[in-house]
């Protein structure tokens, strides 16, 4: 299985999304409080994407980063270099291996799949999941808009900062991300979350 589309997956983990949902206010107003903080976000990260009797069928790893509102790089690096870059008009999905970038607006079509945790619309956050904690700084989302890519996720902090999350699909299939190295609110560029595309490279255009 190549990375690209779970990489699409994982670029809905950052935007937004709308649905009826709930939780109790408790637990709401905890998980908001540890996102409310972040503007930006740098980190290393270790995916692992393992199916429903635990059998693992991918590992890869790169930096990821983001900035509010709609600013993404995921970088990966190992094993096969692919990137994810958005300014929050424009999506481009390169991999270098197939020699081939496409092109697509951010739109609607992303934003549909579960999008909320670092958008920094937080208003969102109660009516598109129902948010449980299940432990102190470990929380359950489910996503009660039909469509989405997974059943549960789940977020884990340590020290205020996301340590990790969880996707778990209708399937059973799990895919783990554990972050490492965060900086919390680092200044990043805008033209960071710019591509240019290399010369030789196939284009495709989707337009949505």
């Amino acid at each position: 299985m190549r990375p690209m589309q779970l990489i699409i997956s994982l670029t809905s983990l950052i935007f937004s999304l709308s649905a009826q949902a709930g939780g109790s206010a408790e637990d709401i107003q905890q998980l908001r409080n540890l996102l409310q903080p972040i503007t930006s976000l740098s980190a290393q990260f270790k995916q692992q994407v393992m199916d429903a009797d635990g059998f693992e069928l991918q590992q890869s790893q790169g930096l990821f980063e983001l900035a509010q509102p709609n600013n993404l790089r995921w970088i990966v690096e190992q094993p096969m270099p692919q990137q994810v870059i958005s300014n929050g008009t424009t999506l481009w999905l390169y991999d270098p291996d197939l020699e081939q970038v496409i092109v697509q607006p951010f739109d609607a079509s992303i934003e549909s799949t579960p999008a909320i945790l670092f958008s920094g619309d937080l208003d969102r956050l109660d009516s598109a999941y129902f948010i449980r904690q299940l432990s102190p700084g470990i929380f359950q989302l489910i996503p009660e808009q039909e469509g989405s890519l997974f059943n549960r996720l789940e977020i884990a902090f340590v020290d205020q900062l996301p340590a990790s999350i969880s996707l778990t699909d209708s399937l059973g299939q799990i895919t783990q991300i554990t972050f490492s190295d965060a900086q919390l609110n680092p200044a990043l560029p805008a033209v960071l979350f710019e591509f240019e595309i290399p010369a030789g490279i196939d284009v495709i255009n989707n337009d949505g």
